[in-house]
């Protein structure tokens, strides 16, 4: 699903204007997003929850050759799906 069909289908299911629930779901994610960015969990009971986590530095071969390269530490992002979520995916 597209952000553009979600902002369609919750206006359509709230009954607020298409700008009012783009503005809503714009909020969140970005709210999300700044919590991430300070290393900050953020979960959603029986949904999921979404936690950063920390990649070390490592020396990786690039394919097809035998050349090495260092990769920088970075951090990305897990999810990690919530009972009710899996059930219901579960169910169909």
């Amino acid at each position: 699903m597209k952000k553009s069909v979600l902002i369609n289908e919750v206006a359509e299911k709230t009954g607020l204007s298409r700008k009012e629930t783009e503005l809503v779901i714009n909020t969140m994610l970005d709210t999300i997003v700044d919590s991430l960015k300070h290393k900050e969990p953020v979960s959603f009971l029986g949904f999921g929850s979404f936690e950063p986590v920390k990649k070390n530095a490592r020396e990786i071969y690039i394919p097809g050759t035998t050349t090495k390269v260092q990769v920088a530490e970075k951090y990305g992002v897990r999810f990690k799906p919530g009972k009710t979520l899996k059930k219901q995916i579960q169910e169909g």
